[in-house]
């Protein structure tokens, strides 16, 4: 039986693949997200091509998984391991927004996803000895106009101190679920994972 490993710390990640019933450990990956970020960037800029923030968000999501994987998998030597990176990307129209850097980075955050639809990716990358797999999930998320329920819960939310460790300052699982109007895509995508798409990569790996 190979050995999964999820190289990421996150709960929400970890919940997730416990879905499947694989038998997984955890390893934290140390990646220095804002350099990934950067060469994605540079990438685009370089090649002289004009492209939508979704097309770089897709890039990002799926360069910080890769970059996530090979970290944890560097040091291992089991030739049966099969490592798991994963990250998520909100972005709108103009902007792709990280975590917030304090509490009125959040709120900046909260108020202009408000009656608008944004995008969610989260990119995933598998590798083994043998074999390196990326690919990327979406869900379009629309929030609820921005009137005085919607403030009010913007800031009941902020002062939970949920947002401050989210991508985009909410995270779906939560009560920021109550700021959502509607989704159109994969749930699991917004949470952190797409588990179902993981369990079936996963299943080509370990067979």
């Amino acid at each position: 039986m190979s050995r999964i490993i999820l190289a990421s710390k996150s709960p929400r990640r970890f919940e997730l693949l416990s879905m499947t019933g694989l038998s997984f450990e955890v390893r934290d990956a140390h990646v220095d997200e804002d350099a990934v970020f950067a060469s994605v960037m540079q990438s685009f800029g370089s090649s002289g091509v004009r492209s939508d923030m979704y097309t770089i968000a897709e890039k990002v999501a799926c360069a910080q998984a890769s970059a996530k994987a090979s970290a944890a998998f560097s040091d291992i030597v089991d030739d049966e391991a099969v490592v798991i990176g994963s990250d998520t990307v909100v972005v709108t129209e103009s902007e792709i927004l990280g975590k917030p850097k304090d509490e009125d980075d959040a709120r900046r955050m909260l108020t202009i996803l408000s009656g608008k639809t944004h995008r969610v990716y989260t990119g995933v990358s598998i590798q083994s000895k043998k074999e390196n797999r990326s690919f990327s999930a979406f869900a379009d998320v629309k929030f609820h106009k921005l009137d005085e329920d919607q403030k009010n819960l913007i800031e009941s939310y902020i002062a939970s101190g949920s947002p401050m460790d989210k991508a985009g300052a909410y995270g779906i699982q939560d009560t920021g679920s109550l700021l959502i109007d509607s989704i159109s895509g994969d749930y699991y995508a917004v949470v952190g994972l797409p588990v179902a798409r993981v369990y079936r990569e996963l299943l080509d790996f370990i067979r």
